[in-house]
């Protein structure tokens, strides 16, 4: 089975728009963007903390497989979050064979250029509006995952429609 963005992606923007109407949550369209690319920093910086690769000379505790992944789908969902509100979300859907190429990929050499990478790619899309940035942000986030973590692609779509589902 093939990673369903399509269907995630839709599913996170019934998700935010089922919350948003109960919380009654209104911000203007300018913030709202802005939020939703801090909450995207939190949750890629919350994951980096996790896997501790950085903290050199400092003990990092062990983070079972299940944390991480359930950190890495709030990264998804965030993303899924900014692509929305930015109208990119043509730029998540990967086809068959870019996935693939995508999943074939090494392992980064240095995590910490990827994680910088992918900020700076990021506050490229946000500042100068750049889908072509956001779009490689996007494909370093999907490796992260997929390559660099390990995570199987349906463990991910399932986990992901499980913990976003909107209520019925």
């Amino acid at each position: 089975m093939s990673l369903n963005l399509a269907n995630m992606l839709q599913t996170s923007i019934q998700f935010r728009n089922q919350f948003n109407y109960e919380h009654q949550v209104a911000v203007r369209p300018e913030e709202g963007l802005r939020m939703d690319y801090v909450s995207l920093n939190v949750a890629l910086a919350e994951l980096a903390s996790s896997m501790g690769w950085y903290r050199l000379g400092e003990s990092v505790p062990e983070v079972d497989q299940a944390t991480l992944l359930k950190q890495y789908i709030d990264v998804l969902n965030h993303v899924f979050w900014v692509a929305a509100r930015q109208t990119w979300s043509h730029l998540i859907v990967l086809d068959d064979e870019k996935l693939k190429a995508l999943v074939a990929k090494r392992p980064a050499k240095s995590l910490s250029q990827q994680f910088l990478a992918t900020q700076h790619f990021l506050d490229q899309s946000l500042f100068e509006r750049q889908q072509a940035a956001f779009e490689h942000a996007w494909h370093l986030i999907l490796k992260l995952g997929l390559v660099d973590l390990h995570f199987d692609q349906d463990q991910i779509e399932t986990t992901y429609l499980t913990t976003f589902k909107p209520k019925a």
